[in-house]
């Protein structure tokens, strides 16, 4: 997976990318890696686009998210989804799902995907299903939450 990232992430003069090949639970890393390209000194985004369901442990995923938020700079943004437990068969495809043997995947409760954002300002409309942010460009309802916050 790192050597086609690195043949896809390609940079120009205007912008830059790059692949981090580090362990989310490194927040240390992360940044070192990523202030290489970005600059810390100025507010940045960090998004966490349907991952943390990967992690089993609600604590854990909570943990990991402070970790790497208390890194970044005041004036900086979360945007963070992931599936959700609101949808009786949603839970049960993601059940049979995670005994398939692919990757688990954790479904979190609204109230769960609002507690990544604590000592955020969120930004309107809240943390709310995906369908919520754009409304007008909606597709049917999508089982997930999305949000974003920023740092003060």
């Amino acid at each position: 997976m790192l050597a086609h990232a690195r043949a896809l992430l390609t940079s120009t003069p205007e912008g830059a990318t790059q692949y981090v090949d580090a362990s989310l639970n490194d927040a240390d890393t992360i940044v070192r890696e990523a202030a290489k390209t970005l600059d810390f000194e100025r507010p940045v985004a960090l998004m966490l686009l349907g991952i943390m369901g990967h992690v089993e442990k609600h604590d854990e995923a909570r943990a990991i998210v402070a970790a790497l938020v208390d890194r970044l700079p005041s004036g900086s943004y979360l945007a963070m989804s992931d599936g959700t437990s609101t949808s009786a068969a949603v839970v049960e495809s993601h059940r049979q799902y995670n005994e398939s043997g692919a990757v688990p995947y954790h479904l979190r409760s609204p109230g769960e995907i609002e507690e990544f954002f604590n000592g955020l300002d969120l930004v309107e409309p809240g943390v709310v299903p995906f369908t919520q942010w754009r409304p007008e460009e909606a597709p049917a309802y999508v089982d997930g939450y999305c949000g974003v916050g920023r740092k003060p």
